[in-house]
């Protein structure tokens, strides 16, 4: 039986179907993705008309519009026949899906739009944003709905443009350049994710490169298939948990539990797999060559604290999650998983865990500095000592003709790790204030449901 809930990958899923619009095989009242969202809208502008338009743009814009379906409804044959349909049926979280390229005039906006940046009045762009300007009308954040984008390659480009634009979230997949100018960019506030192969074409290349004309959160995973020059929605793999992992089955992207990311999970993740890549290489070449041994070591140790962090995040959003009904408000009398204050105990494990992993890998990544300028020190010294007759410049310059010098063997690696100690304490605040919000959301239970109150006692 499919898996009924909302999942992270379910916007691979709906990025794959939104292809079927320009052959009609998507239409509105269908169910798609394992009969979990119901398409409220389509339009393809080379057939549809936006607004009070009297003739389609025809600029190969295709699009649809769904919802996740009520929980209580997701076995209903005729949801048609449930009063107030269809937004009585579905949750209030609303995603315009955009299709990517598939045909000619795709690929001549993938080239004058996203590699030339020149947009114009009737594009596929502009018609991108138009409508969803027409979604938000009829779905209005005044009562309730909230709007997201996603999409693949150049439909992951137009949600992208359309998010940053009308203060979206987005998450897209192998996204080439949108296009945003840096003020654009520099006032957006919401949160934007794009997944690519590293391989990637278009992602890549040279006019439509998404990778460096994406500034926000652009994840590359190693997958295990090249696909359309790197470019197929189908290379993407999840594991069991739902979280995306490369060829090696390290995770890349962590799911939230909620059909979202985890972001300071996958954060933390990416040095893990960055680690995994050097600890890799260095197998290949032999551990034991050129000190390779101490590194590998290093490396090793480090990934093991990453990954308690990981797993403390792990733990609390699968609390956060039976504190709340459905993914929303809080749960009141239903059966939510604090026997004997098992809650409030998994929140204080989990921080002593996070905290005692916290500090030892800040202890190794300054201790990593330290090594770093100790070498360095000691390189120098050993030159003078074995060469007394060269003066202090000319060791320095023996050195530099090794490529030996303290900008390559010191300033250069300990920003790398000056990097992740920011990175390590930006996660700590993050995990500081998700505890809090745990431990008020515990409270408020107890305050509601005496039942719970008593148990906890």
């Amino acid at each position: 039986m499919a898996n009924v809930q909302k999942e992270l990958d379910d916007y691979n899923k709906l990025s794959n179907e939104s292809y079927q619009v320009e052959s009609n095989n998507v239409q509105v009242g269908d169910r798609v993705v394992d009969d979990k969202y119901l398409v409220l809208d389509t339009i393809d502008t080379n057939k549809d008309t936006l607004k009070t338009e009297s003739i389609p743009r025809k600029n190969s814009m295709q699009a649809m519009t769904v919802a996740e379906i009520k929980d209580e409804y997701k076995i209903e044959k005729r949801l048609e026949k449930v009063p107030g349909y269809p937004k009585s049926v579905v949750k209030k979280d609303i995603t315009i899906v955009y299709a990517g390229t598939s045909s000619f005039k795709d690929w001549t906006t993938d080239f004058i739009e996203i590699g030339m940046n020149a947009k114009y009045e009737n594009g596929a762009f502009s018609s991108a944003l138009d409508y969803a300007n027409e979604i938000e009308r009829k779905y209005p954040k005044e009562n309730g709905f909230t709007i997201g984008t996603t999409g693949h390659s150049l439909g992951g480009a137009e949600a992208i443009y359309v998010a940053v634009l009308l203060g979206y979230n987005a998450f897209t997949y192998g996204a080439a350049g949108s296009g945003l100018s840096d003020e654009q960019i520099k006032q957006y506030k919401g949160t934007i994710v794009n997944l690519f192969d590293t391989t990637d074409a278009v992602t890549s290349g040279v006019l439509t490169g998404g990778r460096k004309k994406i500034p926000f959160l652009s994840i590359g995973i190693d997958n295990p298939w090249w696909r359309t020059a790197g470019h197929s929605l189908d290379q993407f793999q999840v594991d069991k948990k739902g979280n995306y992992i490369n060829k090696y089955g390290d995770i890349v992207v962590y799911s939230n539990l909620n059909g979202g990311i985890s972001i300071e999970q996958t954060l933390l993740a990416q040095s893990i797999v960055e680690n995994n890549i050097q600890m890799r290489r260095l197998d290949h070449y032999g551990v034991d060559k050129m000190g390779g041994k101490k590194e590998y070591q290093r490396l090793k140790k480090e990934n093991e604290w990453l990954q308690t962090q990981i797993d403390s995040f792990t733990k609390l959003n699968v609390l956060r999650k039976k504190l709340t009904k459905s993914g929303g408000g809080l749960s009141g009398n239903e059966q939510i998983y604090l026997d004997d204050s098992q809650a409030l105990t998994i929140v204080k494990l989990a921080s002593s865990k996070f905290d005692m992993a916290m500090e030892n890998v800040v202890k190794l990544y300054k201790d990593a500095v330290r090594e770093l300028e100790e070498m360095w020190q000691e390189g120098r010294s050993t030159i003078q000592s074995n060469c007394p007759d060269l003066s202090y410049g000319e060791v320095l310059d023996a050195m530099q003709a090794m490529g030996c010098t303290e900008q390559t063997m010191v300033t250069i690696p300990s920003q790398e790790f000056q990097e992740k100690l920011s990175l390590a304490h930006r996660m700590s605040s993050k995990f500081s204030s998700l505890t809090k919000d745990i431990t008020a959301k515990i409270g408020e239970l107890v305050q509601r449901d005496q039942e719970l109150a008593r148990q906890l006692a």
